[in-house]
Protein backbone atom coordinates (compact mmCIF):
# COMPACT_ATOMS: atom_id res chain seq x y z
CA UNK A 1 0.00 0.00 0.00
CA UNK A 2 2.80 2.44 0.71
CA UNK A 3 4.39 2.14 -2.50
CA UNK A 4 1.09 2.09 -4.54
CA UNK A 5 0.33 5.57 -2.37
CA UNK A 6 3.88 6.73 -3.21
CA UNK A 7 3.49 5.99 -6.95
CA UNK A 8 0.02 7.95 -7.19
CA UNK A 9 1.68 11.33 -5.75
CA UNK A 10 4.74 10.97 -7.73
CA UNK A 11 2.29 10.61 -11.19
CA UNK A 12 0.49 13.90 -9.67
CA UNK A 13 3.64 15.50 -9.92
CA UNK A 14 4.63 15.77 -5.81
CA UNK A 15 8.18 14.97 -4.63
CA UNK A 16 7.95 12.26 -2.35
CA UNK A 17 10.19 11.00 0.90
CA UNK A 18 10.13 7.34 1.00
CA UNK A 19 10.65 5.63 4.21
CA UNK A 20 10.49 1.98 5.75
CA UNK A 21 12.52 0.33 8.22
CA UNK A 22 16.47 -0.19 7.85
CA UNK A 23 17.64 -2.08 10.50
CA UNK A 24 15.92 -4.24 12.96
CA UNK A 25 13.53 -2.52 15.19
CA UNK A 26 15.24 -1.24 18.08
CA UNK A 27 12.80 -2.17 20.52
CA UNK A 28 12.18 -5.24 19.73
CA UNK A 29 15.46 -6.53 17.66
CA UNK A 30 14.81 -10.26 17.10
CA UNK A 31 12.06 -9.43 14.74
CA UNK A 32 12.31 -10.18 11.10
CA UNK A 33 12.23 -6.66 9.37
CA UNK A 34 12.59 -6.10 5.41
CA UNK A 35 15.81 -6.60 3.54
CA UNK A 36 18.51 -3.40 4.40
CA UNK A 37 17.92 -3.07 0.75
CA UNK A 38 14.49 -2.60 0.23
CA UNK A 39 14.06 0.78 0.32
CA UNK A 40 16.30 1.67 -1.83
CA UNK A 41 15.29 -1.04 -4.84
CA UNK A 42 11.84 0.45 -3.89
CA UNK A 43 13.39 4.30 -4.13
CA UNK A 44 15.32 3.49 -7.21
CA UNK A 45 11.88 1.68 -9.24
CA UNK A 46 10.14 4.61 -8.50
CA UNK A 47 12.76 7.65 -9.23
CA UNK A 48 11.55 7.09 -13.07
CA UNK A 49 8.26 8.96 -11.76
CA UNK A 50 9.61 12.08 -10.23
CA UNK A 51 12.11 13.17 -7.27
CA UNK A 52 12.27 10.02 -4.68
CA UNK A 53 14.21 10.32 -1.31
CA UNK A 54 14.68 7.22 0.71
CA UNK A 55 15.49 7.63 4.17
CA UNK A 56 15.80 4.84 6.44
CA UNK A 57 13.67 5.19 9.74
CA UNK A 58 12.63 2.84 12.36
CA UNK A 59 9.24 4.98 13.44
CA UNK A 60 9.23 3.13 17.32
CA UNK A 61 12.56 5.23 17.85
CA UNK A 62 11.86 9.22 18.18
CA UNK A 63 15.11 10.50 17.02
CA UNK A 64 14.78 8.78 14.02
CA UNK A 65 11.52 9.93 13.28
CA UNK A 66 12.57 13.25 13.85
CA UNK A 67 15.99 12.85 11.56
CA UNK A 68 13.24 11.50 9.13
CA UNK A 69 11.40 14.54 8.91
CA UNK A 70 14.62 16.81 9.76
CA UNK A 71 15.87 15.23 6.12
CA UNK A 72 12.36 16.04 4.22
CA UNK A 73 12.69 19.79 5.04
CA UNK A 74 16.21 20.06 4.53
CA UNK A 75 15.29 18.36 0.98
CA UNK A 76 12.54 20.40 0.09
CA UNK A 77 11.65 23.25 2.67
CA UNK A 78 8.45 21.71 3.79
CA UNK A 79 6.19 19.14 4.54
CA UNK A 80 2.82 19.45 2.94
CA UNK A 81 1.73 15.61 3.14
CA UNK A 82 1.98 12.56 5.81
CA UNK A 83 0.66 9.22 4.91
CA UNK A 84 1.21 7.03 8.12
CA UNK A 85 1.19 3.06 6.63
CA UNK A 86 4.13 1.32 8.81
CA UNK A 87 2.60 -2.19 9.68
CA UNK A 88 3.30 -5.52 10.71
CA UNK A 89 1.14 -9.27 10.86
CA UNK A 90 2.57 -10.52 14.20
CA UNK A 91 1.18 -12.19 16.63
CA UNK A 92 -2.23 -13.53 15.28
CA UNK A 93 -3.45 -15.33 18.09
CA UNK A 94 -6.11 -16.25 20.34
CA UNK A 95 -5.63 -13.79 22.99
CA UNK A 96 -5.21 -16.26 25.48
CA UNK A 97 -2.02 -16.82 23.88
CA UNK A 98 -0.99 -13.72 22.91
CA UNK A 99 2.37 -12.86 24.34
CA UNK A 100 3.31 -9.54 25.51
CA UNK A 101 6.22 -8.74 23.87
CA UNK A 102 3.56 -9.68 20.71
CA UNK A 103 1.20 -7.57 22.29
CA UNK A 104 3.74 -4.40 22.29
CA UNK A 105 5.16 -4.67 19.36
CA UNK A 106 1.69 -4.57 17.52
CA UNK A 107 1.78 -0.83 19.68
CA UNK A 108 4.51 0.21 19.06
CA UNK A 109 5.04 0.05 15.38
CA UNK A 110 1.39 0.77 14.58
CA UNK A 111 0.01 3.26 17.34
CA UNK A 112 3.38 5.02 18.76
CA UNK A 113 5.01 5.12 15.47
CA UNK A 114 1.97 6.75 13.94
CA UNK A 115 1.86 9.31 16.74
CA UNK A 116 5.27 9.40 16.79
CA UNK A 117 5.15 10.35 12.72
CA UNK A 118 2.09 12.36 12.98
CA UNK A 119 3.64 15.29 16.24
CA UNK A 120 6.69 15.98 13.91
CA UNK A 121 4.26 16.56 11.16
CA UNK A 122 2.10 18.71 12.72
CA UNK A 123 5.13 20.62 14.28
CA UNK A 124 5.66 21.16 10.76
CA UNK A 125 2.90 22.04 9.45
CA UNK A 126 0.99 24.26 12.12
CA UNK A 127 3.32 27.39 11.77
CA UNK A 128 2.97 27.26 7.87
CA UNK A 129 -0.65 26.87 8.51
CA UNK A 130 -1.35 24.20 6.14
CA UNK A 131 -0.88 20.22 5.86
CA UNK A 132 -2.65 16.98 5.63
CA UNK A 133 -2.30 14.16 7.83
CA UNK A 134 -3.40 10.38 6.66
CA UNK A 135 -2.81 7.12 8.64
CA UNK A 136 -3.37 3.89 7.99
CA UNK A 137 -5.94 2.19 10.34
CA UNK A 138 -7.97 -0.71 9.32
CA UNK A 139 -11.54 -2.26 9.50
CA UNK A 140 -9.84 -4.01 12.72
CA UNK A 141 -9.80 -0.33 13.88
CA UNK A 142 -13.57 -0.24 14.25
CA UNK A 143 -14.45 -3.51 14.78
CA UNK A 144 -12.73 -6.15 16.69
CA UNK A 145 -12.07 -9.17 15.34
CA UNK A 146 -10.85 -12.59 16.84
CA UNK A 147 -7.78 -13.43 17.11
CA UNK A 148 -6.74 -10.32 15.81
CA UNK A 149 -6.93 -8.49 19.92
CA UNK A 150 -3.37 -6.60 19.31
CA UNK A 151 -3.82 -5.62 16.12
CA UNK A 152 -6.90 -4.21 16.34
CA UNK A 153 -6.60 -2.24 19.88
CA UNK A 154 -3.38 -0.64 17.90
CA UNK A 155 -5.89 0.57 14.87
CA UNK A 156 -8.21 1.61 16.96
CA UNK A 157 -5.83 3.66 18.56
CA UNK A 158 -4.95 5.67 15.92
CA UNK A 159 -8.14 6.70 14.86
CA UNK A 160 -8.63 7.75 18.19
CA UNK A 161 -5.07 9.91 17.85
CA UNK A 162 -7.00 10.73 14.25
CA UNK A 163 -9.78 12.79 15.85
CA UNK A 164 -8.37 14.20 19.05
CA UNK A 165 -5.42 15.92 16.53
CA UNK A 166 -8.40 16.79 13.95
CA UNK A 167 -9.87 18.89 17.02
CA UNK A 168 -6.48 20.19 17.80
CA UNK A 169 -5.72 21.15 14.83
CA UNK A 170 -8.01 22.26 12.36
CA UNK A 171 -8.04 26.00 13.27
CA UNK A 172 -4.54 25.80 12.04
CA UNK A 173 -5.16 24.69 8.36
CA UNK A 174 -4.29 20.85 9.44
CA UNK A 175 -6.61 17.99 8.22
CA UNK A 176 -6.11 14.58 10.13
CA UNK A 177 -7.61 11.35 8.57
CA UNK A 178 -7.56 8.14 8.62
CA UNK A 179 -8.18 5.35 6.00
CA UNK A 180 -9.73 2.28 7.29
CA UNK A 181 -8.87 -0.31 4.59
CA UNK A 182 -10.66 -3.84 4.19
CA UNK A 183 -9.19 -6.92 2.76
CA UNK A 184 -6.66 -6.03 0.88
CA UNK A 185 -4.24 -8.28 -1.41
CA UNK A 186 -0.93 -7.56 -0.45
CA UNK A 187 1.96 -9.79 0.33
CA UNK A 188 1.54 -8.98 4.00
CA UNK A 189 -2.01 -11.24 4.30
CA UNK A 190 0.20 -14.16 2.73
CA UNK A 191 3.31 -13.86 4.91
CA UNK A 192 4.12 -16.70 7.70
CA UNK A 193 1.81 -16.74 10.86
CA UNK A 194 -0.20 -13.83 8.75
CA UNK A 195 -4.43 -13.45 7.92
CA UNK A 196 -4.55 -15.89 5.46
CA UNK A 197 -2.57 -18.79 7.22
CA UNK A 198 -4.48 -18.00 10.20
CA UNK A 199 -7.92 -17.50 9.95
CA UNK A 200 -7.82 -20.57 7.14
CA UNK A 201 -6.37 -22.94 9.61
CA UNK A 202 -8.48 -21.83 12.05
CA UNK A 203 -11.68 -22.39 9.79
CA UNK A 204 -10.29 -25.87 8.78
CA UNK A 205 -10.13 -24.99 5.28
CA UNK A 206 -6.81 -24.36 2.50
CA UNK A 207 -6.09 -21.23 2.37
CA UNK A 208 -7.14 -21.21 -1.51
CA UNK A 209 -10.78 -21.70 0.28
CA UNK A 210 -10.94 -19.49 2.57
CA UNK A 211 -9.97 -16.67 0.27
CA UNK A 212 -13.02 -17.76 -1.98
CA UNK A 213 -15.28 -17.92 1.28
CA UNK A 214 -13.80 -14.33 2.02
CA UNK A 215 -14.19 -12.55 -1.15
CA UNK A 216 -17.98 -14.33 -1.18
CA UNK A 217 -18.75 -12.50 2.02
CA UNK A 218 -17.75 -8.57 0.77
CA UNK A 219 -20.27 -7.04 -0.97
CA UNK A 220 -18.05 -5.60 -4.01
CA UNK A 221 -16.94 -9.19 -4.39
CA UNK A 222 -13.34 -8.99 -4.53
CA UNK A 223 -10.42 -8.03 -2.35
CA UNK A 224 -9.25 -4.59 -2.62
CA UNK A 225 -6.20 -3.85 -4.69
CA UNK A 226 -3.35 -1.14 -3.13
CA UNK A 227 -4.56 1.49 -5.92
CA UNK A 228 -8.44 1.58 -4.00
CA UNK A 229 -6.01 3.08 -0.90
CA UNK A 230 -3.67 5.05 -2.76
CA UNK A 231 -6.90 6.57 -4.37
CA UNK A 232 -8.15 7.53 -0.68
CA UNK A 233 -4.99 8.63 0.59
CA UNK A 234 -4.81 11.20 -2.97
CA UNK A 235 -8.47 12.16 -1.86
CA UNK A 236 -7.70 13.43 1.57
CA UNK A 237 -4.65 15.03 0.65
CA UNK A 238 -6.30 16.94 -1.87
CA UNK A 239 -7.78 20.30 -2.05
CA UNK A 240 -11.27 18.75 -2.36
CA UNK A 241 -10.67 17.24 1.22
CA UNK A 242 -10.32 20.74 2.67
CA UNK A 243 -12.92 20.49 4.80
CA UNK A 244 -12.61 17.02 5.55
CA UNK A 245 -11.01 16.01 9.21
CA UNK A 246 -11.29 13.47 12.00
CA UNK A 247 -12.55 11.05 9.56
CA UNK A 248 -11.70 6.73 9.57
CA UNK A 249 -12.76 6.54 5.61
CA UNK A 250 -13.51 2.76 5.32
CA UNK A 251 -12.17 1.37 1.90
CA UNK A 252 -13.31 -2.05 2.45
CA UNK A 253 -15.96 -3.07 -0.80
CA UNK A 254 -18.68 -2.89 2.13
CA UNK A 255 -17.25 -5.53 4.40
CA UNK A 256 -17.15 -2.53 6.82
CA UNK A 257 -20.19 0.06 7.00
CA UNK A 258 -19.57 2.49 9.97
Amino acid sequence: MGRAIAESFLRLGDAVVLSDVGAPLASHPDYEVAPPDHLSQAAAELDALGPVLPVACDVTDEEQVEALFDAAVAEHGRVDVLVNCAGLAIGLTPVTELTLRDWQVNIDVMATGAFLCAREAARRMVPRGAGRIITIASQAGKTGMPLLAAYSASKFAVIGLTQSMAAELGEHGVTVNAICPGTIDTPLLAVQGGVYQTFSGAAGRSEDEYRRRLARQIPARRFGVPGDVAAAAVYLASEGASFVTGEALNVTGGQEMH
